[in-house]
């Protein structure tokens, strides 16, 4: 389903019109941005059909399509599963990279000291977690569901308190079963431990850890109230004195809370007259990673053309049951799911 959205939305579109030159967040006709609003009403009703809360599409800065099933509204967030990978952990990763706090290539044991004398994992590093290539098994076995798993596996998913937390699970019971950046395995526990070096890296500032960093530097100055977000399960678990917030999984934000990120990240970093984000910053999170799967950095790229019909600048973030972030800076267009 996930693959056929993404073509989907990319067909309505009859050609590509310049972006708007300011922002004013206004509704407009489908037809008045040079999609169908009657390939959208299906596409709507196919989405319906697959459980969809809410479809939110926004084309040259207007939101040309806003549809919510009974029971939900504009103002209810939305749960977003592994979405969270993209628009918690990658994009608290670009403020803390905006800030030169962090760097891609740096080893994960500059900011995780347990794993300096640890001769497979001090090959790690940043890029190697955000892109699922660090070699970290995962936190999930055999399709199994969370209350199914065992072990440390299943421990994971229960968030206890420290010492069987997710983050000290996954420093240090995850395993590397290959060396960084040889292949692609999907890492939950790898994201957890990209946003630990985040953490690491922002300790000595105002916004010690992401939950204050992502209100403080990106949702305020969007105009997002607390109402229309959450992060980490609602919990931060304290490690080594570090204020951890999940980044797997474990957010919700409103469809226009989720827009407004979108338009952020379309606009390289800028908000308004106001460089919220370094484009650097934003080309380095959501752009290929240079690596095996072609991943960013908690995002989801098009850059190998694994979707032949959608251009190949798309990025993504992705959660269980399609819940979708997508922006396609070349077609000025951004869509919710």
């Amino acid at each position: 389903m996930q693959t056929r959205m993404l073509a989907v939305i990319v067909t309505l579109i009859t050609s590509v019109s310049a972006p708007g030159q300011s922002f004013d967040w206004k509704s407009d006709a489908p037809e008045n941005q040079n999609m169908s609003g009657a390939k959208l009403d299906a596409l709507k009703d196919e989405l319906a059909k697959r459980k969809t809360r809410a479809f939110l599409v926004v084309r040259n800065d207007r939101i040309v399509y806003e549809w919510y099933a009974d029971g939900n509204t504009a103002a209810k967030p939305q749960g977003t599963a592994s979405l969270a990978k993209a628009a918690v952990g990658g994009l608290s990763l670009a403020v803390a990279l905006t800030d030169r706090r962090i760097a891609l290539d740096d080893p994960a044991a500059k900011y995780i000291p347990q794993w300096k004398d640890d001769a497979a994992k001090a090959k790690i590093t940043v890029r190697h977690l955000g892109s699922h290539t660090s070699g970290l098994e995962d936190a999930e076995s055999d399709g199994l569901a969370h209350d199914k798993l065992t072990g440390w596996k299943g421990d994971f998913w229960k968030r206890f308190d420290p010492p069987n937390d997710p983050f000290t699970l996954a420093r240090d019971q995850a395993k590397p079963v290959f060396e960084p950046g040889k292949q692609i395995q999907y890492s939950n526990p790898g994201i957890g431990l990209m946003t630990y070096c985040v953490t690491a890296a922002i300790k000595s500032t105002d916004h010690k850890d992401i939950r204050i960093l992502l209100k403080e530097r990106v949702m305020k100055p969007l105009g997002v109230p607390d109402a229309e977000w959450s992060v980490g399960y609602g919990k931060t678990t304290t490690v080594d004195e570090l204020p951890l917030v999940a980044s797997w999984g474990g957010a919700a934000f409103t469809p226009r809370a989720m827009a407004r990120i979108g338009r952020l990240l379309l606009h390289d970093g800028a908000w308004d007259g106001k460089q919220l984000l370094s484009p650097e910053a934003v080309r380095q999170v959501m752009g290929d990673a240079g690596l095996p799967g072609h991943y960013g950095m908690g995002f989801w790229t098009n850059a190998d053309g694994r979707y032949p019909n959608l251009p190949r600048d798309t990025y993504y973030g992705a959660g269980a049951g399609d819940q979708l972030l997508i922006v396609i800076p070349s077609l000025n267009l951004i869509a919710v799911r």
